[in-house]
């Protein structure tokens, strides 16, 4: 007698025959209900009723009037035993392996694999009903606040704009896709709990691939019918991305509070995502992204200050470690090349984000290239590189290669190397050796300057370069980063900030002028790796430091005499100016407080200057000698004006 099997819930409740196939039955695909299809893991148990009081009894036949809310299939769970990850030479998985030093199956790369995957293939049980819950409570609030087909919308026109997620931009197409997916489903009454419940149970399984794996077959295992919360925290990532980049947008907001409302929410939700994802206990590739641009929406909302985001990149740092990427990830085996590629983008761009985010705030980093394999991508070109790995030069040089978040995260990580160094050098005290030694750094980034595709050097100015928005931003980031480790080692050998010597302010100056050359131009820059707001706050406000301290020292010199300060002191007009009218960032922003303080600073020693500078009292009147109203701007003004003896003193300028 074969066994009685249960219908799925669309075809129970609509008292419809059921095929019984799964995941996904004849009928729900058929009628496009993939999403609602779904199998109760006790179908034939009978559900107990307590009669403890009249009001519970309502309550709870109300309930079950309702959509039934109780697992619909066997539960993923959270591990009985912890899962380790990976595990090192230290570690007793190495000293065990020594036992049987024959056994390919001892094999400590294997043994990893085993533990990073083995949390999917245990058995499931009943206790996850609080994260099913959450989840389901997430969307509904999520997206009964904000249509989804107006989100689908917003991300979409983000994304026309050349702009993307830095490192989940191989899948976030796809992701929006299955959010497409999703609209069909929103009718259906109670969708939140068996969309959460099909989440759940696919975020539980492995990603599976070998070497024949592609980058297509690869992403199919998380989109679509197969969408994981993974794919909805990515998704909800490039919403909050794109309601900052995208300042109108009236499906959604057409004020700045509707816009953070939508942007801080956003977040809230990514964040619910990736908590559900890591209650698992199963890492995988597609979560540390997941880490990684929850992490850039944190720097965005909480602002680059925040603890909040300090934390989570601990986190993300934590899950790099435990997944062994910073080991060499070449070594690894059964690995198809495109992986290889997303793994080394992945631990390149955390790397660089330690480093810098470390030096931004003072703190030390957590990633070191004494502890971790130094990870570079192949190349510049990104997954579609197909030369052999053993004619790429190391620096890389490709004069076809394109303006990319590849190629930008290549470059950082490289300076970010050389960062390190002199940071290690910053703790160390030695300062007898810092000159040999910041030789050596300094000839490497000019190497690695040299050894650039000849089109992502930035050699004159910005504005009258004919390249896109894209490609604007990213050659100016790429100059960015070179002068930041030139400033660093010139900052290094200074025996204190407060006084700069000669070095060091023309690295500054140069800097500089090329924010605020950005920030002139921001409307014709695009995103290509890292905000503008951060390369202002990151490059612009040391170098804006040094030049008040290098002018402070200078104090005992009549200013108007030194031509070499005129430059800088426009720059520092135009810097501040922009920054109190609000074009960079506006009051409630998290950065706000940071560039509003160094602008009021800046202001005070600009007063200062021009105080002092201001022409003595003439005998001449202005308006006699100009011979003409004052208000009269005409070119014979300006000519008159420039021949007003009140400004003989600045002839020298």
């Amino acid at each position: 007698m074969s066994p009685r099997l249960a219908a799925c819930e669309v075809c129970r409740k609509a008292k419809l025959a059921c095929d019984h196939k799964q995941p996904v039955c004849t009928r729900c695909k058929s009628t496009n209900r993939e999403g609602l299809c779904v199998y109760r893991a006790s179908p034939f148990k009978r559900r107990r009723i307590s009669t403890v009081s009249p009001s519970l009894v309502e309550q709870q036949s109300t309930f079950l009037r309702s959509p039934d809310p109780s697992p619909l299939l066997p539960r993923p769970r959270q591990n009985a035993y912890p899962n380790p990850g990976y595990m090192g030479f230290s570690s007793h998985v190495a000293i065990f392996n020594h036992i049987s030093p024959d056994d390919d199956d001892n094999d400590i790369d294997a043994v990893n694999a085993s533990h990073v995957t083995q949390c999917a293939l245990r058995p499931m049980t009943d206790d996850d009903d609080d994260l099913m819950q959450r989840g389901a409570e997430t969307l509904r609030q999520f997206i009964g606040t904000f249509p989804l087909d107006a989100m689908i919308n917003l991300v979409k026109f983000w994304l026309a704009k050349g702009v993307n997620l830095a490192m989940a931009e191989p899948f976030v197409e796809q992701c929006v896709q299955t959010m497409k997916h999703l609209l069909t489903f929103l009718s259906q009454e109670g969708w939140h709990l068996a969309y959460a419940e099909r989440l759940l149970r696919n975020s539980a399984r492995p990603l599976e691939f070998d070497q024949e794996t592609t980058l297509a077959s690869f992403t199919a295992q998380f989109v679509h019918q197969n969408a994981r919360w993974e794919t909805l925290g990515i998704f909800f990532s490039a919403v909050s991305r794109a309601a900052l980049d995208v300042a109108f947008f009236p499906s959604l907001y057409s004020t700045e509070n509707e816009q953070y409302a939508l942007r801080k929410m956003a977040m809230k939700a990514s964040d619910q995502a990736l908590e559900i994802s890591l209650s698992l206990d199963c890492l995988n590739d597609v979560k540390l992204i997941q880490q990684y641009e929850n992490f850039i929406v944190h720097t965005h909302v909480d602002g680059d200050q925040s603890f909040h985001t300090w934390r989570r990149l601990g986190d993300m740092i934590t899950s790099t470690f435990a997944l062994g990427y910073h080991e060499n990830i070449k070594n690894k085996p059964n690995m198809p090349p495109f992986l290889v590629e997303l793994r080394k983008l992945a631990s390149a761009r955390i790397y660089s984000s330690d480093k810098n985010v470390a030096i931004f705030l003072g703190r030390p980093p957590r990633m070191s290239k004494r502890f971790c394999h130094f990870q570079l991508s192949s190349s510049w070109t990104g997954f579609d590189s197909e030369a052999p790995e053993h004619i790429r030069d190391t620096l890389g040089g490709c004069g076809d290669a394109k303006a990319s978040y590849h190629a930008e995260t290549r470059w950082s990580a490289l300076c970010a190397s050389l960062k390190e160094e002199i940071m290690e050098m910053f703790c160390d005290g030695r300062r007898d050796t810092y000159v040999q030694r910041a030789s050596v750094i300094q000839n490497k980034a000019e190497a690695y300057w040299d050894a650039l595709p000849p089109h992502f050097r930035l050699e004159g100015s910005l504005k009258q370069s004919a390249l896109n928005p894209f490609e604007k931003d990213f050659v100016a980031g790429v100059r960015l980063n070179h002068l930041h480790v030139l400033f660093l080692l010139r900052l290094l050998l200074l025996n204190t900030p407060a006084e700069p010597d000669t070095s060091i302010v023309e690295v500054a100056q140069q800097i500089l002028s090329l924010v605020v050359e950005m920030i002139l131009l921001r409307d014709q820059l695009v995103n290509s790796g890292t905000a503008l707001v951060w390369k202002v706050a990151y490059y612009g406000l040391p170098a804006a430091g040094i030049i008040l301290l290098a002018m402070l020292r200078r104090q005992n010199i009549t200013f108007p005499a030194q031509r070499a300060w005129t430059k800088p002191v426009q720059d520092l007009t135009v810097f501040v100016a922009e920054i109190e009218a609000g074009a960079i960032v506006r009051h409630g922003d998290p950065n706000y407080a940071l560039l509003s303080k160094a602008a009021q600073t800046i202001r005070r020693f600009l007063d200062s200057i021009h105080c002092e500078v201001a022409p003595q009292p003439e005998s001449d009147n202005w308006a006699s000698f100009l011979s003409q109203e004052l208000w009269d701007f005409e070119f014979a003004f300006w000519e008159n004006l420039a021949d007003h003896p009140s400004l003989d003193s600045l002839s020298s300028l």
